[in-house]
């Protein structure tokens, strides 16, 4: 019986340990994925433009290997690929909603944008994300905290 409670005990005092060293299942904050896991970005430029006030489109790495959002009008969602610094993400479905002129360009302006994502850097509260799109990169603030 008291065996039991032993290695019961030493179980428990193991994973505490591990969950202090902060040893996790995702990627270590301090690199590059681990920066984007688990936040939220507001675009702030598009293409060296500012974006609609009240309608900035969204950018969310909630969920290991997806990234969802607003595209301005409409709820999107698709793969994302994070290795290093470089940055892929894949078809995006979305909501059709209508939208009006200008909100439907900047909708398909960043879709199209984060489709040919190619390298990204995070600087403080700063997303930056290059692309093959545009010459000026996609610029966002953080709205959620990693």
């Amino acid at each position: 019986m008291h065996t039991r409670h032993f290695r019961y005990g030493s179980i428990v005092l193991a994973i505490a340990t591990l969950s202090a060293c902060g040893i996790t299942s995702g990627p270590p904050k301090n690199t590059p994925e681990g920066l984007l896991a688990g936040t939220g970005w507001q675009l702030e430029q598009l293409g060296g433009q500012g974006t609609i006030e009240g309608n900035q489109p969204t950018l969310s790495f909630a969920e290991a290997g997806k990234v969802s959002g607003s595209g301005s009008c409409n709820q999107f969602n698709g793969p994302v690929t994070v290795n290093g610094k470089s940055i892929s993400i894949g078809m995006l479905a979305s909501t059709r909603m209508a939208c009006s002129g200008a909100l439907n360009a900047q909708e398909s302006m960043y879709f199209k944008a984060l489709q040919q994502a190619e390298w990204f850097t995070v600087l403080g509260n700063s997303l930056t994300i290059y692309t093959k799109a545009m010459d000026q990169p996609l610029m966002f603030l953080r709205t959620s905290p990693p």
